[in-house]
């Protein structure tokens, strides 16, 4: 067994799933061979995934981080177009960096939308903001992978390497995307 992990995770508002909460979360720490016992999930504390997936990982035993988005509080760096808003607009972002900043072994995202909305498309109940913390992970080196059906896809090299050492260990192949099924991933084979 591996050292305990820190699990940053980053999904929709609109993710309900708790079934596959748990197994993504399983099949991370198997992923990364860790220990449930001394592993952290690092939420946002938002409706949804962050409130679906904490209460999952406490379920099976894991310490939860929980870092709430300052919603009432303006800072000089942000635009004038926002300060004479009551909500902040940008605290989730200011969020998702500090919770990237502090580093992690990993980030599972849970988006319930595209990477990429169509023209015209309505952004409301998006995961725009999920995207953007995958993303700002990425590209901090923390592999990063997004949880979609019942897949987890690679979102970025570091997170390919990992489940192409993953599939070759457990003689399976990964998808036409580089995915690999939670099954495949949790399941020590």
């Amino acid at each position: 067994m591996g050292a305990p992990a820190r699990i940053l995770m980053t999904g929709s508002r609109s993710w309900a799933n708790p079934e596959i909460s748990s197994d993504a979360l399983s099949a991370t720490l198997a992923l990364l061979n860790a220990p449930i016992m001394g592993s952290v999930l690092v939420h946002g504390a938002e409706p949804g995934a962050d409130m679906v997936l904490a209460g999952e990982a406490r379920k099976l035993g894991m310490s939860t981080e929980a870092h709430a988005g300052q919603w009432n509080q303006h800072t000089p760096a942000c635009p004038d177009w926002d300060k004479a808003n009551a909500v902040c607009r940008l605290a989730g972002n200011r969020r998702d960096a500090e919770m990237v900043h502090m580093g992690a072994t990993i980030c599972i995202a849970f988006p319930t939308h595209g990477y990429a909305l169509a023209p015209g498309e309505d952004r409301a109940e998006t995961s725009r903001g999920t995207w953007a913390c995958a993303e700002a992970s990425r590209k901090a080196c923390i592999p990063t992978i997004v949880v979609w059906g019942k897949d987890l896809y690679p979102f970025g090299n570091e997170a390919l390497a990992m489940l192409q050492r993953d599939a070759q260990l457990k003689r399976v192949s990964l998808g036409a995307q580089g995915q690999l099924s939670i099954l495949n991933t949790w399941l020590p084979f």
